[in-house]
Formats: C-alpha cells, sequence, structure tokens
C-alpha cells in the first residue's frame, strides 16, 4: 500500500462511518417495529420468572473454583458487572479478582495498546509479550504487539472468563502462565430460538450497536447463531477516535452426529483507532493541569500530530471443536484453531520529525487433542497441543517516515528488516489425574513443553525504498554479517500437585503446588538491530543472542480455606512463587548495549481474600482484598555500568495493597451494582525514585426490565468513575530502570452510557 496516498485521502477530516450509522439505524428500527407488533398482541398473562429468586447464592456473580488450585470463575453476570461498560476486553471482566491489576486506558475498554503489555498483572507478574490467555483452551492468538483475541469476541458473545492463579494445572496450555492462566468461554448458539438487538450511548460520542441472532436447535439437534456489532468514539481527551468505527462479525454453529458432536465459531474484527498520548513522571504528578493532555490537533507539531499516531488492523479467527465420547464416561476432543492478524501501528519517536510505521502480519494455527476418562473415584487426562506462528516472537518490518508542518509524511528509511525462515512452534504434552479418597482428593500431573525459537535473518536496510514487505526483502543486498539465526528449543517440565481436605461439609483446605513457565527474552531481536554495529564490534552474533535466550521458570505454592454455607463463603490464600530467568534490560558491558536477557531472579509473597454474603435471595455483597510483596533478589547494573540497587525492592507498578467491595440487587424488574475498586500507591522504577499515589474509584449499574409476551426489554445505565477521580491508571514500565523514561496513562474521568436492548 502506498501509505502517503491513503494518508492523504484522509484530507483533514474523517470517512463518515455510514455502516455504523446504518447498523444503529437498523437495530433501532428493529427494536421499534417488535416491540410496537408485541404491544398490539393480547398479552394475556406473561409469567416472568427471575432466577435470582431462586436460592441464597444464585447471584453470586464470581464462582471459585473446585480442586486445590486457586481459580475463579467470572460467569455472564459477573460480565455484566464487572467488565467495562459495553466493551470486549477479557481483562476488565477479571478485574475485580483478588490480586489481579487490569487497568484500560479508556472507560469502554476498547483501547489497545501498542506492544507486547496490554494492561494485566496477576498478583504482580506482568502479563507480557501479546494478549494473554487461551479461547475454549487454545491460545487462539500469537504471541506479539497487536489486539489478538481481546478485539474478536463482543461482551455478548462471552460466556465466561476464568482466571488460575498460582500453580495451573497441567491441562492449562497458554504459551506463558507465571502470571496464571486467563481462559475466556465463548457462547456457543442457544438450544431455545431467539435474539438480542441494543443500541448504546454515552460520553465523548460513544455509540454501539449490536444484534445476534440464534436459530434454536433443529429437530436434527443442530444449531446455529449469527452476530454483528459496530462502536465508535471520540477519545476522551484528545483529538480522534478510539475506537473508529470498529466492525464485529460472527457466526457459529453446532452438529450432533451420534456420538460425535461438532462445532465451530468464526469470527472477524476490523478495528481502527488513534492512540492516547502517555505522560511523563512531572506531568504524572500535577493531573490537575496535564490530565487532558494529548497529542496535538497542529500539524506543525510534527511526529506529535495526532494524525500520526494510529493503528488498523484487520483480525479474524476459526475455532472448531470435535468432540466423540467413546461411552458416557471417556471423551476425546479435538480442538482445531486459526488466526490472522494483519495491520500496522504509527506512532511518534524520539527523533525530531520522525514517525515509525510497525507492520504487522501474523498468523497462527494448531490443534489440540484431549482425552478424558472418569472412573468411580476421580478422573484422568491426557493431551497434546501444536501452535505454529509466522512473526512475531520478533517484530521484523518498521519503516521510518518524515513529517512536514503540512501533516504530510515522506519515506525516510527502513529501520528494521528480518524475515522469520522457520516458524516459532509450541509443543505441549500432558498427562494428569485425580482420586477422591473420603475427605481427601488428591490431583496430580506433569506438562512438557517444548518452544522452538523462530529462525531468522537480519537483512541490509540500506538503500531501500518505500515499498512492501516481500518487496523490501527483494531488493535488499542480503543478510548481514552474523545475522543468521537457527531457532533453539527451549524446553521445560511443569509438574502440579494439589489436594483438597474437607474438615465438614462447610469447611475445606486446600493447597497446591506447581512449577509454571514464562517467556524468554524476545525484545532482544530489537536491540540487536538497532544496535548492529556495538554487537559486531564485540563479536557478539545474532545466534549468540539466541544461546542466550531461556524460558523463565516460577515454583508456585498456594494454601487457602474456603468456608462455604448457603450464605456466603470466605477464601483466604496464602501464597509463594520465587522466579528465575525473568526477562529484563540489562546491561552488558561487553558490548555497552543494554538488552533484554534471561537474568532476572526473584521472589513473590503474599495473602488474598475472597468473599461474598448472601443475606437476601436478591442480593449478594462480595469483596477481594490482596497483599503482595514482588521483589527481585539481586542488583543488577545500569546501562552506564553502575550496579543498580533492586535487591529487596517491590517491583514497578505493583502495589502492595488493593482491594474491592460491591454489591448486586437483583430484584423482580430491577437491578443496581456499585463497586468500589481501591489500587495502593506504586513505584513506576525499580529503584524507586518515582511514586504513583494510590487512587479509589466508584462504578455503579443500575437495570430496568420490562416483560413482553414474546421477549424483554431492558434499560439501563452504566457509570465509571462516579466521583471523577484523578488517577494514573496504566504505566508503562518494565521491571527494571528504563533510561528513556516512565509513561504514565490517566485513567478515564467520569463516564456515563445507556443503553437499551430487545430480547427475544
Amino acid at each position: 500500500m502506498d501509505y502517503e496516498a491513503y494518508y492523504q485521502s484522509w484530507g483533514t477530516g474523517l470517512t463518515p462511518p455510514f455502516r455504523r450509522i446504518a447498523l444503529c439505524s437498523a437495530i433501532l428500527l428493529l427494536s421499534v417495529t417488535a416491540l410496537a407488533a408485541q404491544a398490539a398482541e393480547e398479552l394475556g398473562t406473561v409469567m416472568v420468572t427471575d432466577e435470582m429468586d431462586a436460592q441464597p447464592g444464585a447471584t453470586e456473580s464470581v464462582v471459585p473454583g473446585s480442586g486445590g488450585s486457586t481459580r475463579f470463575q467470572v460467569g455472564r453476570d459477573g460480565i455484566e458487572q464487572f467488565a467495562a461498560p459495553e466493551g470486549g476486553n477479557s481483562y476488565s471482566a477479571v478485574s475485580t479478582l483478588p490480586g489481579v491489576k487490569a487497568q484500560s486506558v479508556d472507560a469502554y475498554g476498547y483501547v489497545n495498546q501498542m506492544g507486547g503489555n496490554k494492561g494485566l498483572r496477576v498478583r504482580g507478574v506482568n502479563a507480557t509479550h501479546g494478549a494473554n490467555g487461551t479461547v475454549e483452551g487454545v491460545p487462539l492468538t500469537p504471541i506479539g504487539p497487536g489486539p489478538g483475541y481481546l478485539w474478536l469476541f463482543e461482551q455478548e458473545n462471552i460466556d465466561s472468563v476464568t482466571l488460575t492463579q498460582g500453580p495451573v494445572a497441567p491441562d492449562q496450555l497458554d504459551y506463558y502462565s507465571t502470571h496464571g492462566a486467563l481462559d475466556t468461554g465463548l457462547r456457543w448458539p442457544e438450544a431455545e430460538r431467539g435474539g438480542e438487538i441494543g443500541v448504546s450511548i454515552g460520553n465523548d460520542s460513544f455509540m454501539r450497536g449490536f444484534m445476534r441472532f440464534d436459530t434454536g436447535e433443529s429437530t436434527s439437534g443442530g444449531k446455529a447463531f449469527v452476530s454483528a456489532s459496530s462502536v465508535n468514539a471520540n477519545k476522551w481527551r484528545g483529538e480522534g477516535q478510539a475506537p473508529d468505527d470498529d466492525q464485529h462479525y460472527s457466526l457459529g454453529f453446532e452438529q450432533p452426529l451420534g456420538d460425535l458432536t461438532a462445532r465451530a465459531y468464526l469470527t472477524h474484527a476490523e478495528g481502527q483507532q488513534y492512540h492516547y498520548r502517555g505522560l511523563n513522571y512531572d506531568q504524572a504528578t500535577d493531573l490537575s493541569e496535564w490530565r487532558n493532555y494529548d497529542y496535538s490537533d497542529d500539524p506543525a507539531d510534527l511526529q506529535d500530530y495526532y494524525r500520526h499516531n494510529r493503528q488498523d488492523f484487520d483480525n479474524w479467527a476459526l475455532l472448531s471443536q470435535f468432540e466423540y465420547r467413546f461411552n458416557p464416561d471417556t471423551t476425546l476432543t479435538l480442538t482445531p484453531f486459526y488466526s490472522k492478524e494483519e495491520g500496522y501501528y504509527l506512532s511518534a519517536t524520539t527523533s525530531p520529525g520522525k514517525v515509525r510505521k510497525w507492520l504487522i502480519d501474523h498468523e497462527t494455527k494448531g490443534i489440540r487433542a484431549d482425552i478424558a476418562t472418569r472412573y468411580e473415584q476421580g478422573e484422568i487426562k491426557a493431551g497434546y497441543q501444536y501452535t505454529t506462528m509466522a512473526p512475531p516472537g520478533p517484530p521484523t518490518a518498521w519503516k521510518m517516515y518524515k513529517a512536514d508542518a503540512n501533516g504530510n509524511l515522506s519515506f525516510a528509511a527502513w529501520s528494521l528488516l528480518a524475515d522469520v525462515t522457520e516458524d516459532h512452534t509450541f509443543n505441549n504434552f500432558y498427562l494428569m489425574g485425580s482420586r477422591e479418597m473420603g475427605a481427601l482428593t488428591l490431583e496430580g500431573g506433569l506438562r512438557y513443553m517444548v518452544e522452538t525459537m523462530p529462525s531468522l535473518a537480519f537483512y541490509d536496510k540500506t538503500g531501500i525504498g518505500d515499498v512492501s514487505y516481500s518487496e523490501a526483502l527483494a531488493q535488499s543486498s542480503g543478510i548481514i554479517d552474523g545475522g543468521e539465526v537457527s531457532g533453539d528449543d527451549l524446553d521445560a517440565w511443569l509438574p502440579y500437585a494439589a489436594l483438597t481436605y474437607a474438615l465438614n461439609p462447610e469447611l475445606e483446605l486446600r493447597a497446591a503446588v506447581g512449577r509454571s513457565v514464562g517467556a524468554p527474552a524476545l525484545s532482544a531481536w530489537i536491540q540487536y538491530q538497532s544496535y548492529y554495529s556495538a554487537f559486531t564490534a564485540a563479536g557478539v552474533t545474532a545466534q549468540d543472542m539466541m544461546k542466550g535466550m531461556e524460558l523463565e521458570t516460577s515454583n508456585n505454592l498456594d494454601l487457602s480455606l474456603r468456608w462455604e454455607t448457603e450464605s456466603f463463603y470466605l477464601e483466604p490464600t496464602l501464597f509463594y512463587a520465587d522466579f528465575s530467568n525473568r526477562s529484563v534490560t540489562f546491561y552488558d558491558p561487553a558490548v555497552g548495549v543494554s538488552y533484554p536477557q534471561s537474568v532476572g531472579d526473584g521472589h513473590q509473597l503474599g495473602a488474598q481474600l475472597a468473599a461474598g454474603w448472601f443475606p437476601r435471595s436478591d442480593l449478594e455483597l462480595f469483596g477481594s482484598a490482596s497483599y503482595t510483596r514482588a521483589v527481585f533478589d539481586k542488583n543488577l547494573l545500569t546501562a552506564g555500568g553502575a550496579t543498580l540497587e533492586v535487591k529487596g525492592n517491590q517491583l514497578p507498578d505493583v502495589p502492595l495493597w488493593m482491594a474491592n467491595l460491591g454489591l448486586r440487587w437483583k430484584h423482580g424488574s430491577y437491578s443496581l451494582s456499585p463497586v468500589l475498586r481501591f489500587v495502593g500507591s506504586r513505584y513506576a522504577d525499580s529503584a524507586h525514585t518515582e511514586k504513583v499515589d494510590d487512587y479509589a474509584t466508584l462504578d455503579l449499574r443500575g437495570g430496568y426490565r420490562v416483560p413482553t409476551a414474546g421477549g424483554e426489554l431492558e434499560l439501563s445505565l452504566a457509570a465509571v468513575n462516579l466521583f471523577d477521580k484523578e488517577y494514573i491508571g496504566r504505566i508503562n514500565a518494565g521491571d527494571v530502570q528504563n533510561a528513556g523514561g516512565y509513561t504514565y496513562y490517566p485513567g478515564a474521568p467520569r463516564t456515563f452510557v445507556a443503553s437499551v436492548s430487545y430480547r427475544f
């Protein structure tokens, strides 16, 4: 694509979002038509049953998992309550769980931060290298800087989000799990025919339309659904839209064929948005002055012009499952999957007038096979998963453009050009089982993971013009000296054991121990190309850097008590973990450059509490609290070669204390749900020179349902940050010093969202 021509076609305005307007108008028209038709009918006697009135505890929004591990599942009620309003981000659904820090830059959860850090920390461990988590048990999208699966599934199409903390069972097969294991369960076709149409509006010109239709079960047992949505909003600070006329389309089907059940889910997302500008530390400590600071609307500001800071992605994925039942107790499940992510980031650089275009074209494919059999005292499971991906790991294509005072961009040079000659692959094998022995239940298993790093070729960029990535490779004079890398196999054995002991029907002890695995220092490749001369002068080749990469590992221990009655539950947990070979930016005196290396050793320990109380059948009160101490066990070196005193210091962006408190009242046609969130003070840097204050925010949601003869109309209103607290939410910080400084993102201001939906 000719970027300059594409850019100029935008002119000074924005393309009118005709598709969004048309979709929202159609949804509104369908809503009015359906209501009018039903109003003309004789209503007769309409019985509306409220599942929340069924029994004490039926309003439970977060369900602790069974077994010895620390696991929580947020169901559809919980997603509506905790996730960003009208959003589709699985991270925000777990934001009130103990020990979890998940903060979006906007109120709606649609902002995708450029790079591999998407804003999730669990017990102080930063989830890096892309959208961490699985979908229906498989890593559907790649390791990398794009939005991944976080853009692919709307909130209405998510059935549950499950988070495992600490020791992770062997059958949870994400790429990496030192931060735990997050899995998103999809809402497959419904057995009953029906649908949903809805429109939402909110602050900053937010508008979203959604529709879904389920065929219901046919005489052969088959069923299907189709859904579509469109969403647009202005940024809450600065110019531009985020999201900018995003479109989502999904369809799925399920068909039983005797003992075999087949189902598939296809989803597509087109997403664009302008970036939010981060603050420096001085600005972050004076939010009354700088809270609304953002990229400029003046083209004369060159790289800081807002149109030079945006992203555009086209993502789609296909997930299928084939389940064969040999008998009522034994099942074989095959899960093939494929995803494609294509787009780019435009972003300002520290060089005056320079704008970088990061080209991204990734695909991921794989298959998972599981066989499970139950017997009288327990279950045995075994499985295998294979995943292969084109880039990433490392980025392969960066272009640099020069901005002028009229807002035009002209090509300057290629700043990074590499080719993946052999794909990045993962092989996972696991075996696990459980056995009940009276009051005692034992679990155990083993996972063996082999990560085959990509084989790479780094190309000479001299003299290459503004051409496509494939043309740039063809125009290159060849591979640079020392720039060929043969990918190594990195493997790890990951044992797991857990027990549950029932002291009485209401009280049980839980314990779990296991090893988890984290990412190697994938970002080192960027530094190798950027400082190629320094590495060459020191006699360090790209293959030497590959040899220095190791998988991060952590050994985890959780001890907990579960006390549950018909009217309340209480679950305190003590946890400890040590980690080694963590990827940190570390100074190499032989080269004179700092670059990511697998050298970080440290530990974490703490306590957390999850609680719920159901004083009435229509009322749930819940809360969580956590104390987390996460530190390095040894000092490191600064970029200048001096000792960096980090031993014993709390890791960056890790508060010691966090807590949440809220309630959910749902009675008859009415519902109300306030949630109070508290995040303690933390530091952006490992030397503890840049402190960020604690903060508390209050979110509030309310709804009213109107029964009709053929369905239900629901009106709802959500308020995010009701008291308009000024605070720093996200910090773009690694785990050690950052010579370029740290980037701070203010939390979204008070935001209201009103929605109307009709379910039939």
